[in-house]
């Protein structure tokens, strides 16, 4: 493979992963409810979930080069009909703005906690940034998330090795099921599915307007199925961290940043940072899919529509993760089915 194809599967290996592997991946919250209660079996929903994000980010890529996309509603019309698509897309919207809000309060909650610092701070910090991000178009998001990628590998797995290190690994450990009432459906397979469901919806604010920039069906092929395995090992490896430390941190709303806070000094700060980098990695990618809708229905500019966006959010109510990743990421999974099953069915039907 020419080192420009490598890169090229590099840029959307890292600008899927990075996308999916936001905040609430980081937080350990995320795979706590979807995968960890369910015990061992919870690693089976992980790995479907990787193959399952693998083959539909692949069709997405391919969907939005074909129509020249330049955002995610492009696909949503042409995959789901006019009058499913207009509802749907109005209760996603509602969604990314809402996990925009989220972000940034959680930022400027961290600068008041961990650094002392006003909160208004952070949350201005960390809009200015996803504002100018999103200025750069998808180019600015990729290359957020190629920087982001490595970094959140890197804190990953200094906090994994040290609990491993520290409490050993065995069997036992993994088997015992999570003395926890799962929210995300009654069995692990559905639980995969929503996660995916809900995912590629923020998955696909990314994949549907980098689809016509990479031109090589090859390379969208090679890259869809890369950062389907990146977000697959990742997620297992967090899951084992987590599952290792249960019950004791069911009832934190951040479960690796209290992992992280238990270790040496170097772990702890550099978990925190890492984790406000992936609160501004989802802030700027929700940002930039909001921006794009409202500035294809009021035909504004995009950089006016996100400036708006931006101060909206900023301006709005916060919620708490576990209360997203409860009931408003399950919901959203339940509603984006449809959209992923016409994915697939199209995909069949081009065959």
């Amino acid at each position: 493979m020419r080192s420009q194809n490598l890169l090229d599967v590099i840029k959307i290996a890292s600008a899927y992963a990075g996308t999916i592997i936001g905040a609430g991946f980081a937080s350990g919250q995320e795979l706590l409810q979807f995968f960890v209660v369910y015990g061992t079996v919870g690693f089976g929903g992980i790995i479907l979930a990787g193959i399952l994000f693998a083959w539909l980010g692949y069709r997405i890529l391919e969907l939005g080069h074909r129509l020249n996309a330049t955002g995610y509603h492009q696909l949503l019309y042409y995959a789901c009909g006019k009058k499913a698509a207009l509802f749907l897309d109005s209760i996603i919207t509602v969604f990314l703005f809402s996990v925009l809000t989220i972000m940034l309060s959680g930022t400027g909650t961290m600068f008041q906690d961990h650094f002392h610092l006003p909160y208004s701070l952070g949350t201005g910090v960390i809009g200015i940034l996803a504002f100018c991000t999103v200025l750069y178009g998808i180019r600015g998001i990729t290359v957020m998330n190629m920087g982001m990628l490595p970094l959140l590998t890197l804190s990953t797995l200094s906090v994994g090795i040290y609990s491993l290190a520290y409490h050993g690994l065995s069997t036992d450990m993994l088997v015992n099921v999570v003395p926890y009432d799962p929210q995300n459906g009654s069995h692990w397979l559905i639980a995969s599915i929503l996660y995916v469901s809900y995912n590629l919806i923020i998955g696909s604010t990314v994949l549907a307007p980098l689809g016509p920039h990479i031109r090589s069906r090859k390379l969208r092929f090679w890259g869809s199925i890369a950062g389907g395995f990146l977000i697959t090992i990742l997620a297992g490896f967090i899951a084992i961290i987590v599952m290792i430390h249960c019950p004791d941190i069911l009832n934190y709303e951040i479960p690796m940043l209290h992992i992280a806070g238990m270790q040496h000094k170097i772990n702890s700060t550099s978990y925190v940072c890492m984790f406000l980098i992936a609160m501004y990695t989802t802030a700027a990618t929700t940002l930039y899919a909001c921006a794009g809708q409202l500035s294809h229905v009021t035909k504004l500019s995009f950089p006016l529509c996100s400036l708006i966006i931006i101060a909206t959010g900023m301006l709005c109510s916060q919620l708490g993760f576990s209360v997203l990743i409860s009931w408003v990421f399950p919901a959203v999974g339940y509603l984006a089915l449809y959209f992923i099953v016409r994915l697939g069915y199209l995909a069949f039907l081009s065959k």
